[in-house]
């Protein structure tokens, strides 16, 4: 067995047809229907536990629409291999990536068939239409994305109708990011108005400055405590924001910050701007290092006062 998030009594009792066909003999086991038909037709793990991490990245997509994953690298959430009518959009092409990632401790089977190599383009000249996705999946992406406003529109033209932009995004608070603030609105402004197509000098030195980590890791999770070291020495700063200054080279950060209340403030700021129609579908709070957003267009508009997500936010961020 090797789903870590799997368990055998939890999928009986969440699924109790299975139970009644392992009864009867049809199947040896729960497992063995979800590796066979389980994970395609999206069942649910559990009832009483936690959601699966995929079941969250999943909880309002169409399983059976047409998909776009963004930057999934050797870890998708929806592959190929398990039925999903997915496209695959990466940086680099599906033997770029293994190479890069060979002699790593990852799974280069993993590794899907790219569709889409992405080199800055608009999304839609890329893939060459608007309009055609049921959803799109892009897991630990927006906190890269230079201009993270422009990438919310380009997602929102190629999505239908009724698609969902399905986020899974890193908390900084358990993470590298600890000590750098959340993104403020303003900053995205910024960006989208300079058009970025790389992160700023200032930018590149203050993740490399900032960059922490707990117990030598650089993802924890809630209740064990806060970042106790930095990850760079200044002097690799300083190189760092100097080879920024001095190349065309890109250089790969982490751009924006986001704790679960900073991204419902920072989305209610674009909506009430204009700047985006996707509202929020679900969302599921920070599990490990990581929270779970589901946008669509039409999405519930923010009902909340200004004045108390930001007291929330200061909070969450004390």
């Amino acid at each position: 067995m090797n789903d870590p998030d799997f368990n055998e009594r939890d999928y009986l009792a969440a699924n109790p047809d299975v139970a009644s066909a392992v009864r009867n003999g049809q199947f040896t086991s729960g497992w063995q229907h979800y590796q066979a038909f389980g994970r395609k037709e999206g069942r649910m793990l559990n009832l009483f536990g936690r959601m699966s991490r995929e079941d969250k990245a999943l909880y309002a997509v169409n399983r059976k629409g047409l998909g776009l994953e963004v930057g999934p690298s050797h870890n998708p959430i929806a592959p190929k291999k398990r039925g999903f009518n997915v496209h695959i959009l990466d940086h680099a092409s599906a033997e770029d990536l293994r190479t890069k990632y060979r002699g790593h401790d990852v799974n280069l089977d993993n590794i899907e068939e790219v569709d889409f190599v992405w080199t800055g383009q608009r999304l839609s000249e890329l893939i060459g239409r608007t309009e055609c996705y049921d959803w799109i999946i892009a897991s630990h992406v927006i906190e890269h994305v230079p201009d993270l406003i422009s990438f919310l529109q380009q997602c929102e033209a190629l999505l239908k109708a009724d698609g969902v932009l399905s986020l899974v995004i890193p908390d900084k608070r358990y993470c590298f990011d600890h000590f750098s603030p959340p993104t403020s609105t303003g900053q995205l402004l910024d960006a989208w108005a300079e058009r970025r197509t790389r992160p700023s000098h200032g930018q590149v030195f203050d993740f490399f400055a900032n960059a922490s980590k707990r117990d030598g890791s650089i993802t924890w999770g809630p209740g064990a405590g806060g970042a106790n070291a930095l990850a760079h020495t200044f002097a690799e700063a300083r190189e760092i924001w100097t080879l920024s200054c001095t190349t065309s080279e890109y250089i790969d950060i982490h751009c924006w910050r986001f704790v679960p209340a900073s991204f419902r403030l920072l989305l209610a700021d674009l909506q009430a701007l204009g700047l985006t129609g996707l509202g929020i579908k679900a969302e599921f709070d920070t599990t490990g290092c990581e929270f779970f957003v589901s946008l669509g267009k039409g999405g519930n508009p923010a009902n909340f006062s200004r004045l108390e997500q930001l007291k929330r936010l200061r909070a969450d961020d004390a």
